[in-house]
Protein backbone atom coordinates (compact mmCIF):
# COMPACT_ATOMS: atom_id res chain seq x y z
CA UNK A 1 0.00 0.00 0.00
CA UNK A 2 2.84 2.31 0.95
CA UNK A 3 4.59 1.52 -2.33
CA UNK A 4 1.41 2.24 -4.34
CA UNK A 5 0.95 5.66 -2.66
CA UNK A 6 4.53 6.70 -3.44
CA UNK A 7 4.12 5.57 -7.04
CA UNK A 8 0.94 7.67 -7.38
CA UNK A 9 2.60 10.81 -5.97
CA UNK A 10 5.57 10.39 -8.29
CA UNK A 11 3.29 10.05 -11.34
CA UNK A 12 1.39 13.24 -10.36
CA UNK A 13 4.67 15.16 -10.03
CA UNK A 14 5.76 14.09 -13.51
CA UNK A 15 2.41 15.16 -14.99
CA UNK A 16 2.55 18.66 -13.42
CA UNK A 17 6.21 19.38 -14.29
CA UNK A 18 5.72 20.34 -17.99
CA UNK A 19 2.91 22.77 -17.11
CA UNK A 20 5.02 24.50 -14.45
CA UNK A 21 7.97 24.75 -16.83
CA UNK A 22 5.80 26.27 -19.53
CA UNK A 23 4.52 28.91 -17.11
CA UNK A 24 8.09 29.81 -16.14
CA UNK A 25 9.18 30.13 -19.79
CA UNK A 26 6.21 32.28 -20.82
CA UNK A 27 7.62 35.71 -21.86
CA UNK A 28 6.53 38.70 -19.84
CA UNK A 29 5.21 41.80 -21.64
CA UNK A 30 7.74 44.52 -22.46
CA UNK A 31 8.13 46.97 -19.61
CA UNK A 32 7.92 50.01 -21.87
CA UNK A 33 4.73 48.87 -23.61
CA UNK A 34 1.44 49.94 -21.99
CA UNK A 35 -0.72 47.12 -20.75
CA UNK A 36 -3.57 46.09 -23.02
CA UNK A 37 -6.18 47.06 -20.42
CA UNK A 38 -5.00 50.69 -20.65
CA UNK A 39 -6.21 50.76 -24.27
CA UNK A 40 -9.62 49.07 -24.48
CA UNK A 41 -9.93 50.02 -28.16
CA UNK A 42 -7.60 48.21 -30.56
CA UNK A 43 -7.56 47.65 -34.33
CA UNK A 44 -4.97 46.04 -36.64
CA UNK A 45 -4.36 46.10 -40.39
CA UNK A 46 -1.81 44.41 -42.64
CA UNK A 47 0.29 47.12 -44.30
CA UNK A 48 3.19 47.52 -46.71
CA UNK A 49 6.63 48.05 -45.25
CA UNK A 50 6.62 51.63 -46.61
CA UNK A 51 2.97 52.38 -46.03
CA UNK A 52 1.65 55.89 -45.35
CA UNK A 53 -0.17 56.03 -42.02
CA UNK A 54 -2.24 59.12 -41.19
CA UNK A 55 -4.20 60.35 -38.17
CA UNK A 56 -6.07 63.55 -37.33
CA UNK A 57 -7.21 64.40 -33.79
CA UNK A 58 -8.97 67.46 -32.43
CA UNK A 59 -7.83 66.88 -28.89
CA UNK A 60 -5.59 64.27 -27.29
CA UNK A 61 -2.03 63.00 -27.18
CA UNK A 62 -0.58 60.91 -30.00
CA UNK A 63 2.25 58.38 -29.61
CA UNK A 64 3.73 56.69 -32.70
CA UNK A 65 6.33 53.92 -32.62
CA UNK A 66 7.93 51.82 -35.34
CA UNK A 67 8.26 48.03 -35.12
CA UNK A 68 9.52 45.13 -37.25
CA UNK A 69 6.11 43.97 -38.48
CA UNK A 70 4.27 44.84 -41.69
CA UNK A 71 1.22 45.69 -39.66
CA UNK A 72 -0.42 48.80 -38.23
CA UNK A 73 -1.81 48.56 -34.74
CA UNK A 74 -3.94 51.38 -33.35
CA UNK A 75 -5.00 51.59 -29.73
CA UNK A 76 -7.05 54.24 -27.96
CA UNK A 77 -8.28 54.97 -24.48
CA UNK A 78 -11.91 55.30 -23.51
CA UNK A 79 -15.03 53.66 -24.88
CA UNK A 80 -15.41 55.47 -28.17
CA UNK A 81 -14.88 54.31 -31.75
CA UNK A 82 -11.69 53.34 -33.56
CA UNK A 83 -11.40 52.42 -37.23
CA UNK A 84 -8.60 51.71 -39.71
CA UNK A 85 -9.53 52.78 -43.23
CA UNK A 86 -7.56 51.02 -45.99
CA UNK A 87 -7.88 50.39 -49.76
CA UNK A 88 -9.21 47.01 -50.86
CA UNK A 89 -5.72 45.56 -51.27
CA UNK A 90 -3.49 43.60 -48.93
CA UNK A 91 -1.03 44.57 -47.69
CA UNK A 92 -2.39 48.13 -47.60
CA UNK A 93 -0.22 50.91 -49.07
CA UNK A 94 -2.08 53.48 -46.97
CA UNK A 95 -3.83 53.32 -43.60
CA UNK A 96 -5.99 56.13 -42.23
CA UNK A 97 -6.68 55.96 -38.51
CA UNK A 98 -10.07 57.31 -37.44
CA UNK A 99 -10.98 57.84 -33.81
CA UNK A 100 -13.85 59.33 -31.81
CA UNK A 101 -14.99 59.46 -28.19
CA UNK A 102 -18.52 58.77 -29.41
CA UNK A 103 -19.44 55.05 -29.44
CA UNK A 104 -22.00 55.62 -32.19
CA UNK A 105 -19.80 57.77 -34.42
CA UNK A 106 -19.88 57.01 -38.14
CA UNK A 107 -16.23 57.50 -39.05
CA UNK A 108 -15.44 58.37 -42.65
CA UNK A 109 -12.29 59.44 -44.48
CA UNK A 110 -10.99 62.82 -43.33
CA UNK A 111 -12.64 62.63 -39.91
CA UNK A 112 -10.77 64.46 -37.15
CA UNK A 113 -11.87 63.12 -33.76
CA UNK A 114 -10.80 63.24 -30.13
CA UNK A 115 -9.43 60.82 -27.58
CA UNK A 116 -7.32 61.19 -24.46
CA UNK A 117 -4.46 59.12 -25.94
CA UNK A 118 -3.99 57.35 -29.28
CA UNK A 119 -1.08 54.96 -29.73
CA UNK A 120 0.05 53.80 -33.18
CA UNK A 121 2.59 51.08 -33.90
CA UNK A 122 3.63 51.04 -37.56
CA UNK A 123 6.27 49.44 -39.83
CA UNK A 124 9.68 51.07 -39.43
CA UNK A 125 9.69 51.99 -43.12
CA UNK A 126 6.38 53.84 -42.89
CA UNK A 127 5.67 57.51 -43.46
CA UNK A 128 3.59 58.94 -40.62
CA UNK A 129 1.30 61.95 -41.03
CA UNK A 130 -0.19 63.39 -37.84
CA UNK A 131 -2.43 66.44 -37.47
CA UNK A 132 -3.47 67.62 -34.02
CA UNK A 133 -5.30 70.70 -32.82
CA UNK A 134 -4.52 70.26 -29.13
CA UNK A 135 -2.18 67.70 -27.62
CA UNK A 136 1.35 66.35 -27.37
CA UNK A 137 2.70 64.40 -30.35
CA UNK A 138 5.58 61.94 -30.10
CA UNK A 139 7.02 60.02 -33.09
CA UNK A 140 9.96 57.59 -33.08
CA UNK A 141 11.56 54.84 -35.18
CA UNK A 142 9.87 55.47 -38.54
CA UNK A 143 11.12 56.45 -42.01
CA UNK A 144 9.39 59.83 -42.36
CA UNK A 145 7.49 62.05 -39.94
CA UNK A 146 5.12 64.84 -41.00
CA UNK A 147 3.51 66.57 -38.04
CA UNK A 148 1.19 69.58 -37.82
CA UNK A 149 0.07 70.84 -34.40
CA UNK A 150 -1.88 73.94 -33.43
CA UNK A 151 -1.27 73.78 -29.69
CA UNK A 152 1.09 71.26 -28.12
CA UNK A 153 4.68 70.08 -27.98
CA UNK A 154 6.22 67.82 -30.63
CA UNK A 155 9.02 65.32 -30.05
CA UNK A 156 10.59 63.37 -32.93
CA UNK A 157 13.38 60.80 -32.53
CA UNK A 158 15.20 58.27 -34.70
CA UNK A 159 13.59 59.07 -38.04
CA UNK A 160 15.43 57.63 -41.03
CA UNK A 161 14.56 59.75 -44.10
CA UNK A 162 12.84 63.09 -43.48
CA UNK A 163 11.19 65.23 -40.80
CA UNK A 164 8.64 68.01 -41.29
CA UNK A 165 7.14 69.72 -38.25
CA UNK A 166 4.82 72.73 -38.15
CA UNK A 167 3.62 74.03 -34.79
CA UNK A 168 1.62 77.15 -33.96
CA UNK A 169 2.07 77.13 -30.18
CA UNK A 170 4.47 74.65 -28.62
CA UNK A 171 8.07 73.49 -28.38
CA UNK A 172 9.62 71.22 -31.01
CA UNK A 173 12.42 68.72 -30.42
CA UNK A 174 14.05 66.62 -33.16
CA UNK A 175 16.97 64.32 -32.33
CA UNK A 176 18.99 61.30 -33.48
CA UNK A 177 17.55 61.37 -37.00
CA UNK A 178 18.75 61.39 -40.60
CA UNK A 179 17.52 63.04 -43.79
CA UNK A 180 16.15 66.49 -44.56
CA UNK A 181 14.63 68.42 -41.66
CA UNK A 182 12.07 71.26 -41.73
CA UNK A 183 10.89 72.81 -38.44
CA UNK A 184 8.56 75.79 -38.17
CA UNK A 185 6.99 77.11 -34.98
CA UNK A 186 5.35 80.44 -34.21
CA UNK A 187 5.36 80.49 -30.41
CA UNK A 188 7.80 77.96 -29.01
CA UNK A 189 11.42 76.88 -28.81
CA UNK A 190 13.18 74.60 -31.29
CA UNK A 191 15.83 72.04 -30.33
CA UNK A 192 17.67 69.98 -32.95
CA UNK A 193 20.40 67.58 -31.86
CA UNK A 194 22.48 64.85 -33.48
CA UNK A 195 21.11 65.00 -37.02
CA UNK A 196 22.75 63.64 -40.18
CA UNK A 197 22.04 63.40 -43.89
CA UNK A 198 20.76 60.25 -45.55
CA UNK A 199 21.07 61.39 -49.18
CA UNK A 200 22.75 64.08 -51.26
CA UNK A 201 20.82 67.33 -51.08
CA UNK A 202 19.40 66.81 -47.60
CA UNK A 203 19.29 70.13 -45.76
CA UNK A 204 18.20 71.54 -42.41
CA UNK A 205 15.91 74.50 -41.71
CA UNK A 206 14.46 75.73 -38.40
CA UNK A 207 12.28 78.81 -37.90
CA UNK A 208 10.65 80.34 -34.84
CA UNK A 209 8.88 83.66 -34.43
CA UNK A 210 9.06 84.13 -30.65
CA UNK A 211 11.18 81.23 -29.45
CA UNK A 212 14.83 80.27 -29.16
CA UNK A 213 16.45 77.98 -31.72
CA UNK A 214 19.15 75.54 -30.55
CA UNK A 215 21.09 73.51 -33.12
CA UNK A 216 23.70 71.03 -31.93
CA UNK A 217 25.56 68.32 -33.80
CA UNK A 218 23.81 68.87 -37.15
CA UNK A 219 25.91 67.46 -40.01
CA UNK A 220 23.94 68.81 -42.98
CA UNK A 221 25.73 70.77 -45.68
CA UNK A 222 23.04 73.45 -45.74
CA UNK A 223 21.83 74.74 -42.35
CA UNK A 224 19.37 77.62 -41.98
CA UNK A 225 17.96 79.06 -38.77
CA UNK A 226 15.91 82.13 -37.96
CA UNK A 227 13.99 83.71 -35.11
CA UNK A 228 12.22 87.04 -34.85
CA UNK A 229 12.49 87.76 -31.12
CA UNK A 230 14.41 84.74 -29.83
CA UNK A 231 18.08 83.83 -29.74
CA UNK A 232 19.83 81.33 -31.99
CA UNK A 233 22.62 78.97 -30.90
CA UNK A 234 24.62 76.68 -33.18
CA UNK A 235 27.12 74.25 -31.66
CA UNK A 236 29.29 71.85 -33.63
CA UNK A 237 31.73 71.53 -36.54
CA UNK A 238 31.21 72.88 -40.03
CA UNK A 239 30.82 70.66 -43.08
CA UNK A 240 33.39 71.20 -45.82
CA UNK A 241 31.63 73.22 -48.51
CA UNK A 242 28.70 73.80 -46.15
CA UNK A 243 26.47 76.86 -45.98
CA UNK A 244 25.21 78.26 -42.65
CA UNK A 245 22.65 81.06 -42.69
CA UNK A 246 21.34 82.44 -39.38
CA UNK A 247 19.26 85.57 -38.89
CA UNK A 248 17.23 87.29 -36.19
CA UNK A 249 15.39 90.56 -35.71
CA UNK A 250 15.97 91.32 -32.02
CA UNK A 251 17.75 88.20 -30.76
CA UNK A 252 21.40 87.25 -30.53
CA UNK A 253 23.13 84.72 -32.76
CA UNK A 254 25.91 82.58 -31.28
CA UNK A 255 28.01 80.01 -33.10
CA UNK A 256 30.24 77.77 -30.97
CA UNK A 257 32.79 76.24 -33.34
CA UNK A 258 35.94 74.10 -33.06
CA UNK A 259 39.17 76.04 -32.74
CA UNK A 260 40.29 74.82 -36.19
CA UNK A 261 37.09 75.90 -37.96
CA UNK A 262 37.62 77.28 -41.47
CA UNK A 263 35.05 79.52 -43.15
CA UNK A 264 34.18 82.64 -45.12
CA UNK A 265 32.20 85.06 -42.97
CA UNK A 266 29.54 87.60 -43.91
CA UNK A 267 28.10 89.19 -40.75
CA UNK A 268 25.90 92.25 -40.41
CA UNK A 269 24.01 94.08 -37.66
CA UNK A 270 21.59 96.60 -39.15
CA UNK A 271 20.80 99.00 -36.28
CA UNK A 272 22.30 98.14 -32.89
CA UNK A 273 24.53 95.35 -31.65
CA UNK A 274 28.08 94.07 -31.99
CA UNK A 275 29.93 91.44 -33.96
CA UNK A 276 32.26 89.63 -31.56
CA UNK A 277 34.60 86.88 -32.73
CA UNK A 278 37.16 84.62 -31.07
CA UNK A 279 38.59 83.91 -34.52
CA UNK A 280 41.03 86.23 -36.35
CA UNK A 281 39.19 87.22 -39.52
CA UNK A 282 41.21 88.15 -42.59
CA UNK A 283 39.50 90.96 -44.45
CA UNK A 284 40.54 92.70 -47.66
CA UNK A 285 43.98 94.12 -46.89
CA UNK A 286 43.75 93.71 -43.11
CA UNK A 287 42.91 91.31 -40.30
CA UNK A 288 40.32 91.81 -37.57
CA UNK A 289 41.80 90.78 -34.20
CA UNK A 290 40.09 87.99 -32.32
CA UNK A 291 38.04 88.82 -29.24
CA UNK A 292 37.35 92.46 -30.09
CA UNK A 293 33.91 93.77 -31.06
CA UNK A 294 33.60 95.09 -34.58
CA UNK A 295 32.02 98.52 -34.97
CA UNK A 296 32.23 100.40 -38.25
CA UNK A 297 30.88 103.73 -36.90
CA UNK A 298 32.89 106.60 -38.37
CA UNK A 299 34.40 104.41 -41.05
CA UNK A 300 33.56 104.47 -44.74
CA UNK A 301 30.61 102.25 -45.60
CA UNK A 302 31.56 98.67 -46.31
CA UNK A 303 30.68 97.40 -49.76
CA UNK A 304 27.42 95.47 -49.81
CA UNK A 305 27.71 91.74 -49.26
CA UNK A 306 26.90 89.78 -52.42
CA UNK A 307 23.54 88.08 -52.04
CA UNK A 308 23.69 84.37 -51.23
CA UNK A 309 21.08 82.20 -53.00
CA UNK A 310 18.31 81.12 -50.66
CA UNK A 311 19.23 83.60 -47.89
CA UNK A 312 16.71 86.26 -46.89
CA UNK A 313 17.71 89.52 -45.23
CA UNK A 314 15.50 90.14 -42.16
CA UNK A 315 12.67 92.51 -43.07
CA UNK A 316 12.77 96.04 -41.68
CA UNK A 317 10.24 96.41 -38.82
CA UNK A 318 7.26 98.71 -39.49
CA UNK A 319 8.09 102.37 -38.92
CA UNK A 320 11.82 101.96 -39.58
CA UNK A 321 11.79 101.66 -43.35
CA UNK A 322 13.75 104.45 -44.96
CA UNK A 323 14.12 106.46 -41.71
CA UNK A 324 16.85 106.97 -39.16
CA UNK A 325 16.82 109.02 -35.94
CA UNK A 326 14.29 111.88 -36.04
CA UNK A 327 13.12 110.82 -39.47
CA UNK A 328 16.50 111.30 -41.11
CA UNK A 329 17.82 108.88 -43.68
CA UNK A 330 19.79 106.08 -42.02
CA UNK A 331 23.57 106.12 -42.29
CA UNK A 332 25.27 102.94 -43.44
CA UNK A 333 28.06 103.39 -40.86
CA UNK A 334 25.55 103.03 -38.00
CA UNK A 335 25.54 99.28 -38.62
CA UNK A 336 28.28 96.75 -37.93
CA UNK A 337 29.56 94.61 -40.77
CA UNK A 338 32.34 92.07 -41.07
CA UNK A 339 33.30 90.22 -44.23
CA UNK A 340 36.38 88.03 -44.29
CA UNK A 341 37.98 84.61 -44.09
CA UNK A 342 39.04 82.34 -41.26
CA UNK A 343 41.54 79.65 -42.21
CA UNK A 344 41.12 78.51 -45.81
CA UNK A 345 37.40 79.27 -46.03
CA UNK A 346 36.08 75.72 -46.25
CA UNK A 347 32.49 76.75 -45.42
CA UNK A 348 30.31 79.86 -45.73
CA UNK A 349 28.67 81.57 -42.74
CA UNK A 350 26.04 84.29 -43.19
CA UNK A 351 24.88 86.04 -40.01
CA UNK A 352 22.36 88.86 -39.84
CA UNK A 353 20.47 90.66 -37.09
CA UNK A 354 18.46 93.87 -37.01
CA UNK A 355 19.18 94.77 -33.38
CA UNK A 356 21.01 91.83 -31.81
CA UNK A 357 24.66 90.93 -31.40
CA UNK A 358 26.49 88.22 -33.33
CA UNK A 359 29.05 85.97 -31.61
CA UNK A 360 31.61 83.50 -32.98
CA UNK A 361 32.99 81.47 -30.07
CA UNK A 362 35.83 78.92 -29.99
CA UNK A 363 34.85 75.71 -28.21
Amino acid sequence: MKFSLLTLLFALALACAPRAAAQQQRPSPAKDEPAAEEFPLERRAEAEARAVVSLCVNEGDVIVRGWDRNEVRARAEGEGTLRLLTPNVRPAPRVEVLVSEDKEADLNAGHCGSNETVELTVPRGATVEVESRTGHVEVADVAEARVKVLSGDVEVRRVARAVQVSCLSGDVSVSDSTGSVRINTVSGDVEARNLRTSAAGDDFEAKSVSGDVTIEGVAHGSVTGSSTSGSLLYTGPLARGGSYDFRTISGEVTMELPADASFNLHAKVVVSGEIVTDFPVKTAGTSAPAGAPVNTAGMPPAPPTPPVPGVEVPPTPPGHAGKGPKGKAPREQESARLDGTVGTGDAVINLSSFSGSLHLVKR
